[in-house]
């Protein structure tokens, strides 16, 4: 990557990307919070591997990808890149992690989240050049 790396991303692209992935982290910690307090579904195996697994994994992608964002904002783009190349296998990545752990509305609401994410990233993705 060349130096003129941010310039060929626009920056709407790379802060929809950042801002999907941070609303996606932070209604997937909602969600696991909201279900582990609920009696009527805090037992399920699915909530367990959302705290101890899911939440962490995506947590800490999180925090690669707000790192990467703000080096984009100094004029590297190389980690937003390769961070949003990633995102982009996010839902192959969550496959074994059941989106219905928290109910019916929730599952609608994370699953729109996760696809925002992955759309965000081909984006980004797309206005560097790579397929």
């Amino acid at each position: 990557m060349t130096p003129e790396t941010p310039l060929a991303i626009p920056q709407v692209f790379a802060e929809r990307f950042s801002k999907a992935y941070a609303g996606f982290v932070e209604a997937m910690r909602v969600a696991v919070q909201e279900t582990a307090q609920n009696s009527a579904l805090s037992g399920n195996r699915a909530l367990l591997l959302w705290q101890t697994q899911g939440l962490p994994a995506i947590e800490e992608e999180n925090s690669s990808v707000q790192n990467a964002m703000a080096q984009y904002l100094i004029g590297e783009g190389r980690s937003l890149i390769e961070a949003a190349s990633e995102a982009t296998h996010l839902a192959k990545r969550l496959d074994g992690f059941d989106l219905k752990f928290a109910g019916a509305e929730w599952e609608k609401i994370l699953d729109r989240l996760e696809t925002d994410v992955v759309i965000a990233a081909y984006q980004v993705c797309a206005a560097a050049g790579i397929p």
